[in-house]
């Protein structure tokens, strides 16, 4: 199961085969990091437009986090999420057209790395990239003329060789006509099963959560509620049940 903490290592690997390109790698290019503030990605849009490895200036590209996902399949609780990836081009339109600019427009690059990464099956994802409709977006930077933006989106769905799966709910059983009960609770699945007495949510970390090891004896009015929990990180633990006595 891809999480969220690997979506930076996909973001690192588009930026990678980009900057290994012998057309777009001659520019620079940064991964804008997911909450970066708007200071250092101001930062990074002066220094992609700096001199390339070819000594040639006013063009380079960004690579933004991924921060759409989308469930093509809710019939599948907890399987792959369609991504939605972004790569911007900057053009400085005064530096690219100068004497040492690269004299190249940014919709040449955009063009490029559409092609590339239609090619390309980044790690963690189980296809090469889409492209999105339209193919690249250019826009003007409101605060800066001279910045211009070329910009393509791509999806492309999660590797995810084992979707996750919630346990099921327990099943509790009361025997005993009035009180003192015995309450037992049966989950097959489980690795453990938590309880609570006094209503509150039953888990490892609450204080009032006891571990079920057998029959629970209840001895006045009470809400009993218990959960289970598995193994591992694809299972999810189940719905609370519970058992009211007054």
């Amino acid at each position: 199961m891809i999480y969220t903490d690997l979506w930076p290592l996909i973001q690192q690997d588009i930026l990678g085969v980009l900057s290994a390109d012998e057309f777009i790698g001659t520019r620079i290019g940064y991964a804008v990091e997911p909450g970066e503030t708007i200071s250092n990605i101001n930062a990074k849009l002066t220094k992609v437009v700096g001199a390339g490895k070819d000594g040639k200036i006013g063009v380079g590209f960004l690579v933004l986090p991924i921060e759409r996902a989308e469930d093509e399949n809710p019939n599948m609780p907890g399987g792959p999420l369609k991504l939605t990836i972004t790569i911007q081009f900057v053009e400085n339109v005064n530096l690219n057209q100068s004497g040492t600019g690269a004299g190249i427009p940014i919709r040449v690059f955009a063009a490029r790395c559409q092609k590339i990464l239609k090619l390309y099956t980044p790690v963690g994802l189980t296809n090469s990239l889409v492209s999105e409709t339209p193919v690249i977006s250019e826009f003007t930077d409101d605060t800066n003329k001279a910045l211009r933006i070329g910009q393509i989106e791509f999806t492309a769905t999660e590797a995810d060789d084992a979707p996750m799966r919630r346990l099921n709910r327990p099943t509790i059983t009361v025997a005993g006509s009035d009180y003192p009960f015995a309450v037992s609770v049966t989950q097959p699945d489980s690795t453990a099963i938590y309880y609570t007495k006094d209503g509150s949510h039953p888990y490892e970390g609450n204080p009032q959560a006891t571990l079920y090891a057998g029959p629970v004896t209840i001895t006045e009015a009470c809400l009993f509620r218990c959960r289970a929990f598995g193994a591992g990180d694809t299972q999810i633990a189940s719905d609370t049940a519970a058992q009211n006595f007054v």
